[in-house]
């Protein structure tokens, strides 16, 4: 999530301002309010019958030379806090502040005096404040083992630095050097979610104070961030923050929160090799955020993620500028082997224009099955974008459309729902053995342009549209935008009626492609390149420029 000013409640709340987070703001219409709600109902803290998924029973660590070990029973914690709901365990009534305990114990852990927290049992927690520089670890015992943030808390449940090391929540640069080594495996954290004047946060706002949000863990300045198997619910804000974070590893996890600002993974600038892998998300807002800006701001590179499950409003965010002087990259991203259901956009991209060329440097997503409105939802100039063995399930069930737009058509990429009117620019998207499945009538381009924008290279090497009903009518919306080249490889034309809409070809430079013919399309003779068989749409049959002269095509 990034931040801006805006006339609009969504706007405000999802755009960019570098100097504060007012911009963050609950969505007032019915639709996103009816999923909040409906997230609300499963994981009311209050509910002495709240589930909290379970990952299983888990082993000590085993040891480690050199490495401290610390039983959080052994050092007086009273663990005897029900994480379902604060409560006494035993009699109902207030449960123990373990927290000081904790920290007193944690706060000499060194590179030289490494110290590990088991924690086995279940614990109140008025936060824990660990170490800057890192060198320590948590792990726990797996089910009913780990931390409930405690009413009025007013922080995260766990960071590295003192109580006030979050504050402000995005400094700006320079980033400071990182310390490393920190480890956090198999428990849970309940961040007792409240609505501003109970749980965590009793500042008035559910997110945190004006300078800051509750997040379930904020790591920053870190090297070599190991997250394992944790489930975290009900948090105020942010599930896992890291900010100026380096070779972090974020796996197996659960996150399920309500409400907006609850993403799952929120990565600021500076961040570089990142891995998340196995992760189950149910957010309120977006499941990732790559947010350049943010944070101490700076260039973010090397994400992979893979395995990972979405019931979310966006599965990932990238954005590299708010319309301040500063402007960065995110290269090198990837997501494959993952699912879900995203209720705005699987990919968000910008949020602003006069993003540096190519900013989005390079995005590939393989083998995943999304239902969504739309796959990209792209503000923002980008390098290349590959998509392959992609099934886009068409689906608009609770879009948040931000005037104007030019349509609010479905499509795999289009203007983004929320910062529709920026002008983009992308080096090249490529389609490689993709589907769209759509029941009824909805329209879903494989690509809608406006405002101007352009694709230099728009390839398809396997394309289709599955369970059409009526057939789409056309491939291509460029009405409002250009393509460079149009390259057909393999295309699978039936439930398609055209590649473009009548006079759609003005606005593509050329079109080539083993695959052209077999679409049984018909082509302007001006827009085809060299020794490329088609079908010409001044005569109707098949022709091939021979250095720029039409020919019949000879079925070899």
């Amino acid at each position: 999530m990034g931040y801006h000013r805006s006339n609009h409640t969504v706007a405000r709340y999802r755009n960019a301002d570098a100097t504060s987070i007012s911009r963050r703001r609950f969505i007032q219409g019915a639709a996103l309010t009816a999923v909040s709600s409906a997230f609300a109902c499963s994981l009311a803290s209050c509910d002495s019958g709240f589930v909290i998924p379970c990952l299983g029973p888990a082993p000590p660590p085993a040891p480690v030379s050199g490495m401290t070990y610390i039983r959080a029973s052994a050092i007086g914690c009273a663990l005897d806090c029900d994480l379902r709901n604060g409560r006494n365990k035993y009699n109902g009534g207030a449960a123990t502040d373990d927290g000081p305990r904790i920290n007193a114990a944690m706060a000499g852990a060194t590179a030289d005096n490494p110290i590990t927290l088991i924690i086995d049992g279940s614990a109140l927690i008025s936060g824990l404040f660990l170490p800057a520089g890192g060198h320590w670890n948590i792990a726990g015992l797996g089910c009913g083992t780990g931390f409930f943030v405690k009413t009025g808390a007013n922080n995260d449940a766990i960071h590295n630095g003192p109580p006030d090391a979050a504050v402000p929540f995005n400094p700006g640069p320079p980033s400071p050097a990182r310390g490393m080594n920190v480890s956090l495996s198999n428990f849970t954290v309940n961040g007792n979610q409240g609505n501003g004047f109970d749980g965590n946060s009793t500042s008035g706002s559910r997110l945190g104070s004006k300078s800051a949000w509750y997040c379930g863990i904020n790591l920053m300045n870190l090297n070599n961030v190991t997250i394992k198997n944790v489930v975290l619910v009900s948090i105020s804000a942010f599930h896992i923050r890291l900010s100026n974070v380096g070779n972090a590893r974020v796996s197996g996890c659960v996150m399920k929160s309500h409400g907006l600002g609850t993403d799952g993974v929120h990565l600021d600038g500076p961040a570089n090799d990142i891995a998340i892998s196995e992760c189950d998300f149910t957010t309120g807002d977006d499941s990732i955020a790559l947010n350049c800006p943010e944070g101490y701001s700076g260039n973010i590179s090397r994400v992979k993620v893979t395995n990972c499950t979405f019931h979310s409003w966006s599965l990932m965010r990238l954005y590299t500028t708010n319309g301040s002087a500063n402007k960065f990259s995110i290269d090198t991203v990837s997501v494959s082997n993952c699912s879900g259901t995203l209720a705005e956009a699987a990919f968000l991209i910008g949020i602003l224009g006069a993003s540096l060329p190519n900013s989005i440097a390079s995005l590939t997503i393989s083998d995943c099955k999304l239902e969504a409105p739309t796959i990209l939802g792209v503000a923002e100039n980008f390098g290349t974008i590959v998509l392959g063995n992609v099934s886009f399930i068409l689906s608009q069930p609770k879009v948040v459309w931000i005037s104007p737009q030019a349509n609010d058509a479905c499509g795999v990429l289009r203007p983004s729902p929320l910062y529709g009117t920026v002008t983009c620019v992308g080096s090249s998207l490529t389609f490689d053995n993709c589907r769209i499945s759509r029941n009824g009538t909805f329209t879903a381009p494989a690509a809608i342009l406006a405002n101007n924008s352009r694709i230099e290279t728009l390839a398809f090497n396997g394309f289709e549209v599955q369970d059409a009903g009526v057939p789409m009518p056309e491939l291509l919306d460029i009405a409002q935008g250009s393509i460079g080249q149009l390259v057909f490889g393999s295309l699978n034309s039936n439930n398609i009626v055209v590649p473009v809409p009548e006079g759609g070809f003005s606005s593509v430079g050329s079109v080539s492609g083993a695959g052209v013919l077999a679409t049984g399309w018909e082509f302007p003779d001006s827009v085809m390149a060299d020794g490329v068989p088609y079908f010409s749409a001044s005569t109707g049959l098949p022709s091939i420029k021979i250095n720029g002269v039409v020919q019949l095509y000879q079925q070899p």
